[in-house]
Order: C-alpha cells, then sequence, then structure tokens
C-alpha cells in the first residue's frame, strides 16, 4: 500500500479557526482566536516598523494553527501519521488560495510531521486590530537573521555569526519571553523580542508530546524576520548531529525527524517565496562540525563572555527535573547526551548540579540522580537508552553498508537543498560522521567500563 493509500484511510481531523465569537462549522473542532490562539500585542509590536502588513500576522495564525492541530490530535502507538483539514480565515484570502501557496505550505508541512495537511482558507469578517507602532525603523542591510533561543548551539552560532556579520545579523528570539542581552544595540533591543503568540488547548484534550511542527513554527518565524528586513538568509544554528541524525536513524515507528533538515528548509523556501515574493535561503553554517567543535571555537574567540554555561538543552519540564525546588536539566535525554559530549568534546567542564543525573559513571541508572531527587519513571530511562544507542548507532553508521546505501540515495538531494556539489556534501557527511564516532569513543572511555551509559549501549 502506497503512503498517499494509507493516508486516504486515516480518520481526519477538521479543525476551523474562528475569530472571536463566532461558531465553528459542524462537525469541527472550534480553535478560537484570542482563547486557543493569544496574541502578546507588546511582543506582536517588535514584528511592527512604520508600516504594518496583516499577511505577517495572518502568516503567524496559520503556525499557530498548525501547532494546535499537532497537540490536538495524539498519535497512535503503531501509525505514525495522521490526516488535517484547516479552515483559517485571513485577510488577504485570494493570496492564500494560490496554487502554488497551497501546495508548498501542504508539501513542507507533510515532510516536516509525517502526516497529511489540507488548509482552506476564507475572508476574516472582521479585520484584526494592528499593533500600536513605535516610530521605529527595522535595521537597513541585514544580511542574515538567525533564530535564537537558549540552546547552546544558538548562542555559539550567534556569536561566531556575528563575528563576520556584525549588525547585518539580525537576531529573532524564539522563547515565550523577552530576554535582553546586555550590550547590544538599541533596535536589536526592541525588534523580533520573542514569539508573538502562544497556542493553549483546553483542559481535557489531547497534547501530543513528539511536536514535529516546532520546525514549522521557528522557520516561519524566521522567514517573516527576513521578510520585515529584507535579509536575503535564515541561519540554521544545528551542528549536524543535530540536523541530519535524526532524519538518518529515525525510532521506532516514528517519521524521519527533519525540523532542522535542508530538506525541510528546501520547502520552506519554496513556500515563503510563493506567498511573500521573498527569496531566501536556509543556511547551515556548521552542518558538517560536531557541536564540540561548535562550542571549542566559540569559547576560543570569546572566552569567558561566552557563558555556554548558562544555555539550556533540556526539553524537560520543571516538574519533571526539579531537585529540592531548582530547575535542573535531566543529564540522559538525547538533547542531554549530546551536550554532555560535546562539553568533553570541547576539553570543557560544567558543574555536576546543571543535571537531575548528576553523573553517567555510576553503575546503575538510579544511582547517577542527584540524592534529592525522587521522581524516576521508567520513561526517563527509556530517554536515556534512546539517547545513547542514537550516538551509539551513528558513530557506528560509518562502515555499514546502510551508510553506503544512504550516500547514494540523499547525497544528490542533500546537494541541490544545499545548493552545493554533490562532492562536497558527501566529503561534509563522511567527516560528520567520522568526527563524531572519534568523540563519542573518548566520550565513552572518559565514563569507564562500569557506567551504566556502557551498560545501556552494551
Amino acid at each position: 500500500m502506497s503512503d498517499e493509500q494509507k493516508y486516504m484511510e486515516l480518520p481526519e481531523l477538521v479543525v476551523d479557526v474562528v475569530e472571536a465569537g463566532n461558531t465553528a462549522r459542524p462537525n469541527a473542532i472550534a480553535c478560537e482566536l484570542e482563547r486557543h490562539i493569544k496574541f502578546d500585542t507588546g511582543i506582536l509590536r517588535t514584528f511592527a516598523s512604520t508600516k504594518w502588513e496583516s499577511i505577517v500576522y495572518d502568516a503567524l495564525v496559520v503556525a499557530a494553527a498548525v501547532e494546535f492541530c499537532d497537540r490536538r490530535r495524539a498519535r497512535r502507538e503503531m501509525v505514525w501519521g495522521r490526516k488535517f483539514r484547516v479552515y483559517i480565515p485571513v485577510h488577504e484570502p485570494d493570496r492564500w488560495r494560490d496554487a502554488d501557496v497551497l501546495a508548498s505550505l501542504a508539501d513542507a508541512l507533510n515532510l516536516l510531521t509525517g502526516d497529511a495537511w489540507h488548509f482552506v482558507f476564507r475572508a476574516r469578517r472582521k479585520q484584526a486590530q494592528p499593533p500600536a507602532q513605535d516610530v521605529f525603523e527595522f535595521p537597513v542591510e541585514a544580511e542574515a537573521v538567525i533564530a535564537y533561543s537558549e540552546g547552546m548551539d544558538s548562542r555559539a552560532v550567534y556569536g561566531l555569526e556575528r563575528l563576520r556579520l556584525g549588525e547585518r545579523l539580525v537576531r529573532v528570539r524564539v522563547g515565550s519571553k523577552p530576554q535582553k542581552e546586555e550590550g547590544e544595540a538599541d533596535w536589536m533591543d526592541r525588534c523580533f523580542t520573542a514569539l508573538p503568540y502562544s497556542v493553549k488547548l483546553d483542559k481535557r484534550d489531547n497534547d501530543e508530546s513528539s511536536l514535529r511542527s516546532r520546525g514549522f513554527k521557528f522557520s516561519m518565524v524566521a522567514a517573516l524576520a527576513a521578510y520585515l528586513v529584507h535579509a536575503p538568509s535564515v541561519i540554521l544554528p544545528e551542528s549536524g548531529q543535530g540536523a541530519l541524525a535524526p532524519a538518518i536513524l529515525p525510532v521506532g515507528q516514528a517519521h524521519p525527524d527533519y525540523r532542522n533538515h535542508p530538506f525541510f528548509t528546501a520547502k520552506m523556501a519554496a513556500f515563503v517565496n510563493a506567498l511573500l515574493g521573498h527569496q531566501i535561503t536556509y543556511r547551515f553554517p556548521r552542518l558538517w562540525s560536531t557541536k564540540g567543535e561548535t562550542l571549542r571555537e566559540f569559547v576560543d574567540r570569546y572566552g569567558k563572555d561566552a557563558r555556554w554555561i548558562e544555555t539550556r538543552s533540556c526539553w524537560q519540564k520543571q516538574r519533571q527535573v526539579a531537585v529540592a525546588g531548582d530547575h535542573r536539566q535531566c543529564g540522559v535525554c538525547a538533547a542531554c547526551m549530546l551536550r554532555r559530549l560535546s562539553v568533553h568534546a570541547a576539553g570543557l567542564e560544567e558543574p555536576a548540579e546543571t543535571y537531575v543525573w548528576e553523573s553517567l559513571r555510576t553503575p546503575t541508572f538510579k544511582e547517577g540522580a542527584a540524592t534529592d531527587f525522587k521522581l524516576f519513571t521508567d520513561a526517563l530511562e527509556h530517554y536515556a537508552i534512546a539517547g545513547a544507542l542514537h550516538f551509539e548507532h551513528l558513530a557506528q553508521l560509518q562502515d555499514s553498508y546502510e551508510y553506503a546505501l544512504l550516500k547514494r540515495r540523499t547525497v544528490g538531494a542533500l546537494a541541490r537543498a544545499l545548493n552545493e556539489n554533490e562532492a562536497a556534501v558527501k566529503e561534509g557527511l563522511d567527516r560528520l560522521v567520522r568526527t563524531h564516532a572519534a568523540e563519542w569513543a573518548a566520550f565513552k572511555d572518559d565514563l569507564g567500563a562500569d557506567s551504566f551509559v556502557r551498560k545501556m549501549i552494551g
């Protein structure tokens, strides 16, 4: 059975995005503006210059609606895909109904999430209230924008690219709250300060945890910023381990993870061009480097000002990884494991109290956790096993027949997505896998033969 036939058999979730005070169409789930999708008017102002464009607001509503759908229907245990039909009110329906816009939007989301998406756009009943605008112009002569979060890659790559581009690099914060950085120029403190909307489900609703749509949210917000400042490129800060490995080595029944992959960003670029008429390129300056190499270069260039220890890599919520009320990083999920591997590869250290699992050298899983931590769950141990095996499999990939087959199938497409020649892509991929294998071997050796991580792998 083809993928298209499988999707045809899936039950369709119909979601109707409605303006406040209106009701959804029959047999549709209502996603109400100002209730399920809320805009922060203060933050939204930082996306508005002297002229407000309603297309920016509508694009943010689309991103929020996609997140609502993604979270609203939980995936089934043995069947990854879902099917969505989404009705959305917009200011310029003809623009959104354009065949190229509809096709490229669905194409990007289908690849990213592994689902089947269909959108129907209609005219808004009432114009959205534009944000109050200061007498404020966006920076001129911008060359690139970069999505900036609390993560290590984000801070390191922003710092390295800022050395090259200076104020021609515009930072787009993708956290939920504005954060002011010391020593930044005034305009940088005032534009694109945080995600301008939040999505909230009703308490009785399912809340799907895979959230592949985050890649769409962040790439959309970055693309809108690039459009507003007339920048020709968006910089993705992910290292090769974070961008390529999740798609190369999918887990179980899961769809390959393309959230930071050039295959997805190439499709996003096509959608942005169709919708906004703005040609952008998503660039990956650290794609052929490991996270450890990026961290080492960043620290070498900035020294104590790097402040990399302040960054967060873990996605776990505070209630899951708190120790005596202190919100830590778990230290054992794939994101934390990559962080610890990278710190080791860079020849650096961080306090044991950074993590719930203060040590990875203990003989058993529970022994490695902080003494005051009591919220042990099977899920945490499963995350640890999955994370360790992921990096072990990536390290073993270089000598496998699977890797040779992978290169034959994907190098050409990857070269086209990156607009590079195939020889350069093949060389970069080989180097990335080889360097990761060396770093992972050194990391395991340092843990010692009795480490529970070594036992999970073994």
